[in-house]
């Protein structure tokens, strides 16, 4: 909770207190996002690829060295349709809510002000730790998978065995690079980020996803 926290208050100062108070300045960076889950998760099922809305934003500790947060939003964390146990479980009649997600992340990047790609672009490179926090309604859990138990009478029946809930968090952190085209209209310019991104204990196992952002950049101050 801490951690979310600071994240939020990291991105709404550096949209509200005055860029004075910084001598090295900051940006905010807006962005659109997908991601493309690779690997299984909890018994074999495979996440929809998503898109993310998000903004990231921070200051400069350094002329190079930055400290801030990510926030962003998954409109869909569940897995796909198909085959796998997921489905099978809906079919059951297992309640499956809607499944969205956050991600909220203190983040910390290099700028190589001494790399510069001609006047404006600067490469990065970006480490982030923080949560992804699950928002499910109607009802508030998905059904990942079920088991089957013998009854008494000697017949099968299922029992649900894997449960996501609403508002459950997980680790996870993240590791990337991008470039910055800072201040080609005013303040205003354009980045790209390329990072992956590991939850390394989701219901047992590791699951991990590359992620691709382009967005908007607004720096203020000196940098």
């Amino acid at each position: 909770m801490r951690a979310r926290l600071f994240v939020l208050l990291v991105l709404i100062s550096a949209v509200l207190v005055p860029s004075s108070l910084f001598a090295q300045g900051g940006e905010v960076r807006p962005y659109v996002g997908y991601y493309y889950p690779q690997s299984n998760t909890s018994n074999f099922n495979v996440f929809q690829q998503n898109q993310l809305l998000g903004v990231r934003g921070g200051y400069y500790v350094t002329h190079d060295f930055e400290v801030g947060g990510n926030f962003a939003w998954a409109n869909h964390f569940q897995p796909k349709n198909g085959l796998g146990p997921s489905t099978f479980a809906g079919d059951l009649g297992f309640p499956q809510g809607k499944s969205r997600a956050y991600i909220w992340e203190p983040e910390f990047s290099y700028n190589f002000s001494t790399a510069h790609i001609g006047p404006k672009l600067r490469p990065y490179v970006v480490g982030a730790v923080g949560g992804l926090t699950t928002n499910i309604t109607s009802p508030a859990v998905f059904t990942l998978n079920v088991r089957p138990i013998v009854t008494p009478l000697g017949t099968t029946t299922f029992v649900a065995n894997t449960v996501l809930h609403d508002n459950r968090t997980f680790f996870t952190f993240s590791y990337g690079a991008g470039a910055k085209a800072e201040r080609l209209w005013g303040p205003l310019g354009f980045f790209g980020d390329f990072r992956g991104r590991t939850i390394p204990n989701f219901f047992g196992n590791a699951h991990s996803w590359p992620e691709v952002s382009v967005g908007l950049s607004l720096a203020f101050g000196q940098q």
